[in-house]
Parts: structure tokens; C-alpha cells; sequence
């Protein structure tokens, strides 16, 4: 963790400016860090246009300062049917081309997959696997299952509190800004998430996840409605400098399954694929 003291001589500026002062590194590269949450001033998530003011101490995770989301080699390929892939995101990189300066799709050539098109996204905090198709006519296909609940994803995260099994159906309502609303009206069976604790301790759950056709930030923001807000969220919870503690681990649909654990402490592969076969059939 590098913690940062704006001296007292310095002039109040904004965060991504400073940021950027401090340590040397690219307005892009400081507002992603900041849009992330990895970014804490006195304690608290603040814009990228907010001032920051002499006095004030600014933290960022060291973890957050290596250069994952500039150009590199290509993304791991964790499984490759000809129809479908299965590609690891890594935490602070993009899903789509447009929303950063790399992203997953910018980055499907340099992988194999000219052409291929993206099913599914993660939000630039959330790592884990991203699908791509290889024609429109798979991509197609993926849709249709989708609506047929065919789908089925899985993501491991930590939540705080005792978390016990829970079906989430609130129904999200997504008006395109920072952050989505649950209301108390129940959503398409399809749009549920499904929880199941894997292990608790020290205050906290890791939860096995099983959604079906999801909406932007629907675990996110289906979790802390419920009152179990993930670790390190910044939207809906507390950022905290370890980041947000939400991993795509694992696929399965009609030929074509992937899997890929996070690289947390104490995460147990038999522990969770136990849990996995718990859940009930959509």
C-alpha cells in the first residue's frame, strides 16, 4: 500500500492530477485506478474530478499500480471449442473495446480470435472468464440458450457478514448511471442470482454464485441490497485496497464448459465444485 501526503504548500487540485504528480504515472492510467476504487483519500472513494486539498492523504494499492490494462501479451485461453472460447480477464482490465485503452476485445486478434465476438462482459473490477463467439450464428446460439436458461455461470466472492443461502430476485432497475437500483418487485426467474455460502470467517463468506442471464451489476447490487455488500466494493459497499472480491469461475452450456479459480487465500476447488453440485436445477 503507498499512501501519499499532499504537502501543504500544494495548491488544492483535482484527484486524477495529483494522483498523476505523485507518482509518475498517466492521467488514463490514474482515472482507471480511481474509476476502480483502488484509490482512497481520508478513507473515502472520491471522483477523478474531485479537489483534493494540502493535508490530505491519498492511498493506492500498490497491486494496482502495475501496468495490467497497457498492451501485453495475449490473454490465457482457459478452454477453445472452435465454436466458443473461454479468455481470463484479469481485475482493472476492460470487457469491451472503447471503455479503456486495452480491453478484452481490443485483444482478441493477438489471441487467436480475429472476428470473434464477445458474449458476455465483466465489469472492469470483476476477473474471471469472458466468451467469445466465433460467428454470428454461434453468438446467436449463446442468446438463445441464454433465454432458455442453458447458460449457467458461476462466480465465487467474498461478501461481508454470516451469509446464508439465499435467492436473490429483486428486480434491477438500470437507468445508465454509476450505480443500479433493486426494487422490491420480483424480476424474470431468469434474472436471479442464486447464493450459497462456501465458508465463513473473521466476519466474512466466501459464496458460490450461480446466475443465468444477468444484468449489469446484478450481484453486485443484489448482495448489498440484501445486506451482505462484497469485500472491496466500491459502488455498493467500501472500496478497500485489495480490490473487489468478484471472480467469473466458471461456464457451462450446451458443449461447451470452462472453469478458472481466483487466486485468493484459501480457496478450495473441491470445496467450491461441492457447492456447485448443491445447487438446484434452473
Amino acid at each position: 500500500m503507498t499512501q501519499l501526503l499532499l504537502s501543504s504548500d500544494s495548491a488544492p487540485m483535482r484527484l486524477d492530477y495529483a494522483l498523476a504528480r505523485s507518482l509518475g504515472l498517466g492521467l488514463r492510467r490514474c482515472r482507471a485506478l480511481i474509476e476502480e476504487g483502488r484509490v482512497l483519500v481520508d478513507g473515502r472513494v472520491l471522483r477523478k474530478g474531485d479537489l483534493v486539498h494540502p493535508g490530505q492523504t491519498i492511498i493506492l494499492d500498490d497491486a494496482a499500480a502495475s501496468p495490467d490494462i497497457l498492451p501485453g501479451p495475449p490473454l490465457p485461453v482457459i478452454a477453445n471449442s472452435g465454436r466458443f472460447a473461454a479468455l481470463l480477464k484479469p481485475r482493472g482490465m476492460h470487457s469491451a473495446a472503447g471503455a479503456g485503452p486495452q480491453s478484452v476485445e481490443v485483444r482478441l486478434p493477438s489471441a487467436g480470435f480475429a472476428g470473434w465476438r464477445l458474449v458476455n462482459r465483466l465489469d472492469q473490477s470483476t476477473s474471471g472468464l469472458v466468451l467469445a463467439a466465433a460467428t454470428r450464428e454461434d453468438e446467436r446460439a449463446y442468446k438463445g440458450w441464454q433465454e432458455q436458461g442453458l447458460v449457467r455461470k458461476y462466480y465465487l466472492a467474498v461478501a461481508h457478514g454470516a451469509v446464508g443461502p439465499m435467492e436473490l430476485r429483486g428486480r434491477i432497475l438500470d437507468d445508465r448511471r454509476r450505480v443500479v437500483r433493486v426494487t422490491g418487485e420480483p424480476d424474470h426467474p431468469l434474472r436471479s442470482t442464486l447464493v450459497r455460502p462456501v465458508r465463513e470467517e473473521g466476519g466474512l463468506t466466501l459464496v458460490l454464485v450461480r446466475i443465468l442471464k444477468g444484468r449489469r451489476h446484478q450481484i453486485r447490487a443484489h448482495m448489498a441490497h440484501a445486506g451482505h455488500p462484497l469485500l472491496g466494493d466500491p459502488l455498493y459497499g467500501q472500496a478497500e485496497p485489495g480490490g473487489l472480491f468478484l471472480h467469473h469461475w466458471r461456464v457451462d452450456m450446451p458443449g461447451f464448459s470452462a472453469m478458472w479459480l481466483p487466486d485468493w487465500p484459501g480457496v478450495d476447488p473441491a470445496q467450491a465444485e461441492a457447492v456447485r453440485l448443491s445447487f438446484p436445477n434452473p
